[in-house]
């Protein structure tokens, strides 16, 4: 019975290795890009309405 208990444990140990190997090899791409992506979205430089300083008066003070 100990041994049959083992084998299961090695099992399963093996079977979340494999789960966390596929989801890596399958979004690990994804997590490279994104910061990078979202940097140059959120950039102050590429948006012309946060870089030109106009807009409307809200009534915020900007400190």
């Amino acid at each position: 019975m100990t041994n049959k208990n083992t084998k299961n444990k090695i099992e399963q140990k093996d079977e979340v290795q494999n789960n966390r190997r596929q989801f890596i090899s399958k979004f690990g791409k994804l997590a490279a890009v994104t910061p990078i992506a979202v940097t140059t979205l959120m950039s102050t430089y590429s948006s012309k309405a946060m870089a030109s300083g106009e807009g409307t008066d809200d009534g915020f003070d900007v400190i």
